[in-house]
């Protein structure tokens, strides 16, 4: 039924392992999750969510086998070349942004078809983290994860009582938003988009067994304030108003609206996030890959903290610009 092909896939920040082979005559990659219970349950996730999504028309890997003891499980390979690819290739080819903006609305399409379909029948319990994003998990995996694994561990600053009231603050703003009704990737950015070529360019949604009910722009968030890829501001702005006119021609104007609220505390918290796995990925596992990617996250988090919460957040700023030295 297969073939081992014996390609090793190396994987970004994942314990996990991958490899090619053929699974009844069709290109696959093998999933062996990473070792211990957490990599069982996170695996599992993989597959039901996967094949929730999948059922529902979300361009995600086909999952052709799972073995629910040991978590193995064997999915369609949709290639090496992810949107991250793409994008870095236009941008050296060419000035003008025109052919990456068209590749964004492009993935901005799918990504709202999967955040209404994905929560049409979703069931929590295939979460092998938390059902659902709120200011809990924000403060817990987000805020807090940037204190201890990037500025303190990472960067080796000490934190003022003023700069955690107002991470305090940041983690608490989720709970006004709309979270039990749309479904949440939590890892939506350019190296977790393939871009399988062919007649008609198609894109593919990988790495979404973190995914639960969460706020509708998190991951526009996370998509557009990508380190990796790292679009000039002017971009995300336009990019991220495009999306809030899909969702409006989707018939869902207060949610619309509600983008607009949810887009600076949300790009400040993925943000956060992205830095805190730079920092422990680096610091704690040797993966020197992520340091490349701490400036363009930090500026980022400027950017946004003093285009929009510049009020709220001043010591948290100075925190921010001291860290970029």
């Amino acid at each position: 039924m297969q073939k081992d092909i014996g390609k090793t896939i190396s994987p970004d920040g994942s314990e996990r392992s991958f490899s090619t082979l053929y699974w009844q005559g069709k290109p696959a990659v093998k999933i062996v999750p990473s070792p211990g219970r957490q990599g069982l349950e996170e695996a599992r996730s993989f597959y039901h969510i996967g094949t929730h999504l999948f059922e529902r028309g979300i361009p995600t890997p086909e999952i052709y086998f799972f073995d629910n003891e040991t978590g193995v499980l064997v999915v369609e390979d949709l290639g090496r070349t992810m949107l991250f690819d793409e994008v870095s290739a236009s941008l050296i080819k060419a000035a003008d942004p025109a052919p990456v903006k068209g590749l964004y609305l492009k993935v901005l399409k799918i990504l709202l078809e999967m955040q209404v379909k994905g929560g049409q029948g979703f069931n929590k319990s295939w979460c092998w983290q938390t059902g659902i994003y709120n200011d809990k998990l924000a403060y817990e995996k987000e805020t807090s994860y940037f204190l201890d694994s990037f500025v303190r561990d990472y960067s080796g600053k000490d934190v003022s009582d003023e700069v955690i009231k107002e991470l305090c603050w940041l983690a608490r703003q989720v709970a006004n938003f709309t979270c039990e009704r749309f479904f949440l990737h939590r890892d939506f950015q350019s190296r977790n988009i393939m871009v399988c070529k062919g007649e008609d360019q198609r894109f593919g949604i990988i790495d979404f067994q973190a995914g639960r009910y969460g706020p509708l722009c998190y991951d526009v968030a996370s998509l557009l304030n990508d380190p990796y890829v790292n679009l000039d501001f002017s971009t995300r702005l336009e990019l991220f108003d495009s999306y809030v006119q899909m969702v409006e021609d989707a018939g869902m104007s207060k949610e619309a609206k509600e983008l607009l609220q949810q887009w600076p505390v949300l790009s400040a918290l993925r943000l956060m996030q992205a830095l805190g796995a730079f920092g422990f990925l680096t610091h704690k596992k040797g993966k020197h890959f992520f340091s490349a990617y701490v400036t363009p996250a930090l500026e980022g988090l400027i950017w946004i903290l003093k285009a929009n919460l510049c009020k709220e957040m001043p010591h948290t700023i100075e925190l921010c610009i001291s860290l970029k030295g």
